[in-house]
């Protein structure tokens, strides 16, 4: 028996990490993904593996050598997919092939359950929530046919050719393969002519595409992924409530690293943040951002701007904070529809569906839903929707915004409603922000409107701390939430 393993290519959603290194070289439980893929074959008495390597293929030099590989370079791989890789060593498969593509976390030895003299996969279950090669068999386990978009049932696998004249018939295909195609697409073209088999196996591998793969199955934890990233193997915890964050040397410059936190897909939309961080980047508001699969973002990290503390709440602090968000809601709705609108009535029902509770009596919560249809007829604009003093940074001199990840068009009493509430602005304080900001705009914030907003603002937050295990975090909100009800009686 021998094996091919197939590592050329760049890796690209599994960036920033294979920015700097290949997919194979991640570590996992002290192994890198090929070490742990070698010594699995090693166990299996598989004493020849080819190695297929292109992106940074030095850097395979060092494990090449100390697990004795043959370590073959494919200078195309930039242009080409994994069908060009095995065409470039076809002349090294024979009876007795294994293939592996290269980023298999493979979890146990696998080679006693193939059979002799066919050619065949072992294939696992399909994970929930993703598409994949599916097979379809008949009752011996003969592949019929396969469905691209298979989202149940049993798919992909390590392949095992034991059969010549098999082999021979899928080396004429693989050599008609296009270059941007898997290598599996050969088989696929030869299922008439030649007898594939397909048999079920768990637990046998785990498949790193993403980041996301690897936190879903508890390979790597977000400090691992944060290590792993960065230049010198250090990483610094920073603050953080929806996600993980850290401070790395990355490709040598400091960077924050964005690892979102478990579950946080059902709230944020991550790819509307980054179109919004990219409407926005010519205000000059934020540091800049880079991102990546699975929700990773690295931005810019400030090293003379701190998170706002409640002794630098000046009414100057105030009205720095002012001119962002002037140039933040100087972005009109009406000049961007191609996003949907945020209606504050929307976002109850929403998440309270998510938390699976409501935190108002049936007269408190008619208020409430009475105050978000009446704000949802107000003039959108771009609104940051979150800004909690550690999502403003200060120098003491500008201001920055980070975290736009609730971001989008709304109103913009819940934008003063959030800030007031989360910095705890006394009346004069949000007098004064609202003197400043209303000189300035064509639009007219009311005090009573900021109170509405941030009886908005609180009870949604409260629900979010339900929705994810934060109830100190819910019972906070809902208090302010209760004070905001008093202060609007009192208005009237």
């Amino acid at each position: 028996m021998q094996a091919i393993i197939l590592a050329a290519g760049k890796g690209t959603r599994l960036k920033p990490l294979t920015l700097n290194k290949p997919k194979p070289l991640l570590e996992i439980r002290g192994k890198s993904i090929l070490e742990n893929m070698v010594l699995a074959l090693r166990s299996g008495g598989v004493e020849e593996i080819i190695l297929v390597t292109g992106y940074k293929n030095e850097l395979f030099s060092h494990l090449t050598k100390d697990l004795g590989l043959h370590q073959v370079i494919f200078s195309d791989y930039a242009s080409c997919n994994s069908s060009q890789s095995l065409l470039f060593v076809q002349d090294r498969m024979k009876k007795g092939t294994i293939i592996l593509n290269g980023d298999l976390f493979i979890m146990q030895n696998f080679t006693p359950l193939f059979k002799r003299g066919i050619s065949q996969f072992l294939s696992q279950k399909i994970p929930p929530n993703t598409t994949s090669w599916g097979y379809i068999c008949d009752e011996n386990c003969k592949i019929l046919d396969i469905d691209l978009n298979a989202s149940e049932g049993y798919g992909d696998g390590i392949a095992y050719f034991d059969n010549e004249a098999d082999i021979a018939i899928f080396k004429e295909e693989l050599a008609r393969a296009k270059k941007d195609e898997y290598w599996e697409y050969a088989v696929l073209r030869t299922l008439d002519r030649v007898n594939y088999y397909a048999f079920s196996c768990d637990e046998l591998y785990i498949e790193i595409d993403s980041f996301s793969d690897a936190l879903f199955h508890k390979l790597l934890t977000p400090e691992e992924i944060a290590l792993q990233c960065s230049d010198d193997n250090s990483a610094t915890r920073l603050a953080g409530i929806t996600n993980i964050n850290y401070l790395i040397q990355f490709q040598g410059e400091q960077k924050v690293i964005r690892i979102p936190g478990s579950g946080t897909d059902k709230i944020i939309d991550r790819e509307l943040e980054q179109e919004i961080l990219t409407l926005i980047d010519p205000l000059n508001i934020t540091p800049k951002n880079e991102f990546y699969g699975s929700g990773i973002k690295l931005s810019e990290f400030l090293s003379d701007f701190k998170s706002l503390s409640k002794e630098q709440i000046a009414p100057h602090t105030l009205h720095k904070i002012a001119d962002n968000l002037l140039a933040l809601h100087s972005i009109p709705h009406t000049a961007h529809k191609e996003f949907e609108p945020i209606l504050l009535s929307d976002e109850v029902v929403k998440y309270e569906n998510l938390s699976h509770i409501k935190l108002a009596t049936p007269r408190e919560h008619k208020t409430i839903l009475e105050i978000a249809k009446r704000l949802d007829k107000s003039e959108f604009v771009l609104c940051h929707r979150d800004l909690q003093a550690p999502n403003i940074l200060f120098n003491g001199i500008d201001i920055k915004l980070i975290d736009f990840e609730y971001a989008g068009f709304t109103c913009r009493e819940w934008e003063f409603g959030n800030l007031s509430a989360e910095l705890e602005l006394e009346k004069t304080q949000i007098e004064d922000l609202l003197a400043y900001y209303n000189a300035r705009s064509h639009t007219k914030i009311s005090l009573k409107g900021v109170i509405e907003g941030q009886l908005m603002s609180n009870y949604i937050w409260a629900l979010w701390g339900w929705i994810y295990n934060r109830i100190d975090l819910g019972r906070d909100y809902l208090a302010r939430f209760t004070r905001n009800l008093k202060e609007l009686e009192n208005l009237h």
